[in-house]
Order: structure tokens, then C-alpha cells, then sequence
């Protein structure tokens, strides 16, 4: 679903597909791309599915506009509760190890220099396959970058090399800083092919409506 204003959907009871509330919506953030992912959104989850589903965690559960079907006074989900967890606990591999991937919520990521880059906390899936994850920059590369605040930037799954208490990415920052660039002039050039065809369809419509 085309999410307008992410932020008035804070404090929203969220309802699966099932009908099975989940909890309420706690935190919002941008993402890179705003036709898809679109916004993410941070799932403040009542006790029983935390303990059945979530493992007890007291973290977000991470959603994007794409998850979200329909807003009223509540926000209801295409996915039941089950696939949520499913995506929680998925094993992430790292070379010969995996790590669950509730366990890289919240940790800082550091470049292969191991220069600070930001925190983990979201990530994109298509079909039950991980497509990117999602990283909070550090504000001080957004200062120094002139990057926005509050927007999760993508990390490609083999992006990432090894984690501890931190993830350690094969990357460099001016390497990430290049790849991002570049999934900005991207949406930059559709953003500029949809305007231009509104803008001749409008000037159809005017000459239409003239002649």
C-alpha cells in the first residue's frame, strides 16, 4: 500500500491478515526508495505473539509499506503474524556461520576499516528472501555526506562479512557511499520519467478538451 503520512499511523493497533492483532505501530522511518520500500515501521508487539512468534524480544518488529494493506483506525496487514516471525528468526549466513537475524536489530555496522556506518534494523524480502538490509546511517556521515536523518539506506546480503557484537561489512564507506549515490539517482530518473509523463498526459487532456 502507498503510505502518504507515515506518521500519523504511530500509535495504531496493527492487525494481521488473520485478523489477530499484533501490536501497535511505535516508530517510522524513510527509506531509500519511496515507491518501494516505501516507509518502515517499527511493530511495538503485544505480549502473547512476542512470546509465540518473536521469541520473548522486547525490539521492534520491522514492517514496510508493502506489508500494509489497508489503514482505518487500526493498520491491517497481508501477512499473518507466523510469517513475521518466519522473517525474524530466518538464519543469516556469514561465510561458514549464520546468525539469526533478530539478533542483528540493533547492532552498529562498521565498514571493513571498521569506521562506524550506522545500526541495523530492517531489511527487505522478496518470496522469503532477503533483497536488502536496512541501516540507519550515523548522523555524523549524515552531516558529512549530506545524507537525510531518520532514512534507512539498503545493505545487499553480500555486503555483509562477519558479525560479533557488531557487523563488519566488506565494504569501504566510500564504496557504500557510491552504491547509495547510485539508488538515488535511480529513483531521482523515475521520479523525473513519471513527472514528465503526468505532465503530457495533463497537456493531452488540456488539447482534448480545447480542440
Amino acid at each position: 500500500m502507498k503510505v502518504n503520512n507515515p506518521h500519523e499511523l504511530v500509535g495504531k493497533e496493527v492487525v494481521d491478515v488473520n485478523g489477530n492483532t499484533v501490536g501497535t505501530i511505535d516508530k517510522t522511518w524513510n527509506s531509500w526508495n519511496q515507491d518501494f520500500p516505501g516507509y518502515f515501521f517499527g511493530i511495538k508487539t503485544y505480549d502473547n505473539p512476542r512470546d509465540t512468534w518473536f521469541r520473548g524480544t522486547c525490539k521492534l518488529i520491522p514492517i514496510y509499506s508493502d506489508y500494509i494493506k489497508h489503514t482505518d483506525d487500526r493498520v491491517y496487514l497481508n501477512k499473518t503474524t507466523e510469517e513475521l516471525g518466519r522473517f525474524w528468526n530466518k538464519a543469516v549466513h556469514f561465510g561458514t556461520t549464520t546468525c539469526p537475524t533478530d539478533e542483528l536489530v540493533e547492532k552498529p555496522v562498521y565498514d571493513r576499516n571498521h569506521s562506524r556506518v550506522g545500526t541495523f534494523y530492517t531489511w527487505t524480502e522478496s518470496d522469503g528472501t532477503y533483497k536488502n538490509y536496512g541501516v540507519l546511517l550515523d548522523p555524523y556521515l549524515c552531516d558529512t555526506w549530506k545524507m537525510p536523518y531518520n532514512t534507512l539506506w539498503p545493505i545487499p546480503p553480500n555486503f555483509l562479512a562477519t558479525v560479533t557484537d557488531t557487523i563488519l561489512l566488506d565494504k569501504t564507506l566510500d564504496e557504500l557511499k557510491g552504491f547509495w549515490d547510485q539508488q538515488n539517482t535511480t529513483q531521482y530518473n523515475q521520479n523525473t520519467q513519471q513527472q514528465q509523463y503526468n505532465q503530457n498526459t495533463q497537456q493531452q487532456q488540456y488539447n482534448q478538451n480545447t480542440f
